[in-house]
């Protein structure tokens, strides 16, 4: 097993060492929990608050205050809810001033914070001071390859989700009750899709005696929709219509006549009041309180929120709702597919400004890679949230069965586990074991990701860009999706007449090829092709 402490050399840094057992931190000699908080050393940490908005990151969570015992280092929280943290981070950094130490980059990518020197390189302080991170990008060479910039440098971490993209799929999912209550079966195609939505619509299938029914409340917009394209064997997802043919060469499905025939079904959809009148408007509160009210029959979303969508209806008055995640749509004799997520996502870096970019990667060394520190960001407290047996946490009864009702992911945020900081979940290896420990206390969700597996395909593999080609996403391939996206909310909100050819037009004149060209050497550098 890889230790989770750090090697005698490296004991000495600043105020701050490490044991080299019981992988503990000390400040001054001190334990973490003694020191008074004037004498602990801090990091400031700048990131989404807690995605259970009901308990913020500064109000002390079980989980953070365990590693502040544990590391002897006081965080100081600079959260913002998540719908606003983007445009207040990216202010932030315009000015370039007083930056935190360890922040969520507001971006899709750290090559322009890298270029611009804002975050420091961190394959020097991982190789002096974070033995625990070296070692798993060591073991895990696909995690290490999607981290690094062409140049070869590391200059940010990031979430790892390989081992969750199959046991926690994202797809489409519908009210089960609603299809037995009407005697249908889960729908395949574009066509059985539409004969269950509108008998959503009109047979009444919540039993209220309302026609208040909202067949098809998409999260998240017009990109929950672009889950339909495996119906028309079009990769609009995660690859946003960037896909490469069976020879390699990368094209852009958006442009494609059976596209075209999703967005016209998309049009007949709202236009017969089968897809949410609002749903380009939607914000994450109000759909939360549609679903929640018993109102919806079918949405997208990661099969982990099932329960909290179950618990939502009964809560509300509807004690045989039922939520199942549904086999991707597809067409004739062509199964659908849902696209997989990862293998990282969300960025973090160490600001160039910070005072001890050292005490820095040692924290991130130990909430991140190290086994006792991923295990309580993945797990939460032991006794509270899970016990050890065999050698393997454990989820609590309590947690799984929590007396106030909330399903397992909803209480471990509750008390600060599963952050909105960069943490593990491997597809093997000591940081893997929480992904099939959250099946465990599933069963039926279990179930649900066995039947969906063989439906999933990775998305486009692509490296980071270069700086010239970040340059070509900023001024042509922005540009470009700016368009596609406005221009298809017309089109299925009958604001437009759909005129394919000047769409595509369009879409060309506004630098399509440079935008291609980028990305077929970001997908041949991945598989380590020559470029075209």
């Amino acid at each position: 097993m890889r230790k989770s402490g750090l090697i005698a050399a490296a004991a000495l840094l600043s105020a701050v060492t490490w044991t080299t057992s019981g992988c503990e931190w000390k400040a001054d000699s001190t334990n973490g929990a003694e020191a008074g908080e004037s004498d602990k050393p801090s990091l400031r940490i700048a990131t989404l608050d807690n995605y259970f908005a009901a308990k913020s990151y500064t109000e002390d969570l079980p989980v953070w205050r365990e590693i502040q015992k544990r590391t002897g280092v006081k965080i100081v929280w600079e959260v913002v809810p998540r719908d606003q943290f983007g445009d207040v981070m990216r202010l932030r950094l315009s000015k370039g001033v007083d930056l935190p130490d360890i922040f969520y980059i507001p971006e899709s990518d750290p090559v322009q914070l890298a270029g611009k020197g804002t975050i420091v390189p961190l394959d020097e302080l991982i190789a002096s001071h974070a033995p625990n991170i070296a070692a798993f990008l060591r073991d895990h060479p696909d995690v290490d390859k999607a981290l690094r910039l062409p140049d070869g440098k590391l200059y940010a971490l990031a979430s790892v989700v390989t081992g969750v993209a199959y046991t926690d799929p994202y797809g489409l999912m519908l009210r089960k009750d609603w299809l037995d209550r009407l005697g249908l079966r889960e729908p395949t195609t574009l066509d059985e899709w539409y004969a269950v939505l509108k008998a959503f619509k009109h047979n009444d299938p919540n039993g209220n005696g309302l026609a208040d029914e909202i067949p098809l409340l998409p999260d998240i917009g017009l990109k929950g929709l672009k889950l339909f394209g495996s119906a028309v064997g079009r990769h609009l997802f995660y690859s946003d219509g960037f896909y490469p043919d069976a020879d390699g060469k990368v094209s852009y499905e958006w442009l494609d006549p059976e596209t075209k025939r999703l967005v016209e079904w998309w049009r007949g959809l709202y236009g017969e009041g089968l897809l949410a009148s609002d749903f380009l408007t939607k914000t994450p509160d109000s759909f939360l309180s549609e679903v929640a009210g018993g109102r919806v029959g079918a949405l997208n979303g990661f099969l982990n929120l099932r329960p909290k969508y179950v618990s939502g209806n009964r809560e509300a008055g509807y004690p045989g709702a039922e939520w199942v995640m549904t086999v991707p749509p597809g067409g004739g004799e062509r199964d659908g597919f849902y696209e997989i997520y990862g293998p990282v996502s969300s960025w973090f870096g160490i600001s160039a400004s910070s005072p001890n970019p050292e005490l820095a990667i040692r924290w991130l060394d130990y909430i991140y890679a190290s086994e006792e520190g991923s295990r309580i960001v993945n797990f939460g407290v032991e006794g509270l949230s899970f016990t050890m047996a065999d050698g393997k946490p454990k989820f609590t009864d309590y947690a799984v069965h929590n007396p106030d009702g909330l399903d397992l992911t909803r209480f471990l945020r509750s008390i600060g586990a599963m952050p909105t900081l960069p943490w593990i979940r491997a597809d093997h290896g000591p940081l893997s074991l929480q992904p099939q420990a959250m099946l465990d206390s599933d069963p039926v969700g279990a179930e649900l990701a066995r039947k969906i597996k063989p439906y999933l395909v990775n998305s486009i593999p692509l490296t980071l860009p270069t700086p010239e080609e970040k340059e070509t996403e900023v001024l042509y391939g922005a540009p470009l999706r700016a368009y596609v996206e406005s221009t298809l909310a017309r089109y299925i909100t009958g604001a437009e007449a759909i005129d394919w050819e000047r769409f595509d037009n369009t879409v060309r004149s506004l630098g399509l090829e440079r935008v291609l060209q980028a990305k077929q050497r970001q997908y041949d550098r991945y598989n380590g092709a020559p470029s075209r």
